[in-house]
């Protein structure tokens, strides 16, 4: 029954570091029998235990019950346009070991999973006395909140309908949850910022995406695109417009090179259309631009640090972000990603919000630079723990 399962129980023991007895019965209202009947099964399942005394009580010192989290761990595939980033991390999303490899996330699906799952199985081996209890999987594409689902990418062609988490579960027979990776960065940027909200968080490197963050929760719209920024459209009709900042508004011109007038002007997305914010502003647009192959994000922020092109596609991204600010009115915008992090792009970005929204919503927003080490990391973790001991999976597994 929902408020006094098993689950219910485990639920409310995870938020805090242990719990005497006589503070769950204090806490839950529960009968003392219902209580230890409920504590038996977490007991027996071994997703609780004993720790040492509380303190001084004045009497028999009482024990402390803790959520058994040690030892236990999530796998997180990382994948961005052209690097995977592996990690192994315990629940609360702190990175124990890591790996990078190389990878063309438009490449056949089996091929790229089978490299990433090579990578993963090898830093599973290297540690011991664990358990892993999931896997999560950052991807650079739309994933449904109905079906958890990768639902089709323009930049992962091939890959819609692939059944990833059935193949990475053919590896580690334990729950696959997919999402978005600029979401999941958005979910470990709140986790570093507890109580901060709304946080908006953008990644920023091959392309550009960004994730919403209320009260904790995550925002992937009705079908899971939230957060697809890139494809907002700034070009086109528009661009003329948005080329000719007036004098004394701030910066955030189009780059001269790439903007246009007229119906359908502006340079051509990879999404097929034209004047997508990605097409004049994303790393991958940048490095086309001067006839760059797109390889690491180290590349990516190596040979575009300190340009004129990043400061006018920093200046475009601000303006758009502008719009959001007077949508959501967050607290905190957090960049990340490649080029996010650098500090002239968070200068332009910071310069375009507060020319373009009302000072009212910018007088006591911070806009900063990412300083987590791998927020898509802690927020995939976030997910599958979540998930994993979300009540009512708890209270199926104490059942069996």
């Amino acid at each position: 029954m929902a408020g006094t399962s098993p689950g219910w129980l485990l639920q409310l023991i995870r938020s805090r570091d242990g719990w005497t007895r006589r503070q769950l019965l204090a806490e839950t209202g529960l009968s003392r029998m219902t209580l230890f009947e409920r504590l038996d099964a977490l007991f027996r399942a071994g997703l609780v235990y004993e720790a040492g005394p509380a303190g001084p009580t004045g009497g028999r010192p009482a024990a402390l019950i803790r959520f058994a989290d040690r030892g236990r761990v999530v796998l997180v595939l990382d994948l961005d346009h052209h690097t995977g980033r592996i990690a192994v991390t315990d629940l609360t999303g702190r990175s124990l070991r890591e790996r990078e490899l190389p990878l063309d996330i438009a490449g056949p699906p089996a091929s790229v999973l089978a490299s990433v799952c090579e990578v993963g199985a090898s830093l599973l081996a290297s540690g011991a006395g664990e358990t892993l209890v999931g896997v999560g999987v950052a991807l650079p594409g739309p994933v449904s909140p109905a079906t958890g689902l990768l639902r089709p990418a323009t930049v992962m062609p091939g890959w819609d309908g692939f059944p990833i988490a059935a193949v990475i579960g053919s590896h580690w027979p334990v729950p696959v949850l997919l999402e978005n990776d600029a979401r999941a960065h958005a979910l470990g940027e709140a986790a570093d910022r507890p109580g901060v909200t709304p946080l908006l968080a953008v990644k920023y490197a091959h392309g550009i995406g960004a994730g919403l963050v209320l009260d904790g929760a995550l925002l992937r719209g009705f079908d899971g695109a939230a957060g697809d920024i890139g494809h907002i459209r700034v070009g086109g009709s528009g661009a003329a417009s948005l080329s000719a900042a007036p004098s004394g508004a701030g910066p955030a011109s189009l780059p001269a090179s790439v903007s246009g007038t007229g119906a359908g002007a502006g340079p051509v997305c990879r999404c097929g259309r034209t004047g997508c914010l990605a097409a004049y502003a994303s790393g991958y647009a940048l490095l086309r631009r001067r006839g760059v192959t797109p390889s690491s994000s180290d590349d990516l922020a190596e040979r575009l640090a300190g340009s004129a092109d990043l400061r006018d596609a920093a200046g475009l991204l601000g303006r758009t972000l502008a719009g959001l600010v007077a949508l959501v009115n967050p607290r905190t915008i957090v960049l990340g990603g490649a080029l996010g992090r650098l500090p002239a792009v968070v200068d332009e970005v910071s310069a375009a919000v507060r020319a373009d929204a009302l000072d009212r919503l910018t007088s006591e927003l911070e806009i900063v630079p990412s300083t987590a080490h791998h927020p898509a990391a802690a927020g995939m973790a976030a997910l599958v723990t979540g998930h994993v001991y979300a009540p009512a999976a708890v209270d199926a597994a104490v059942a069996t």
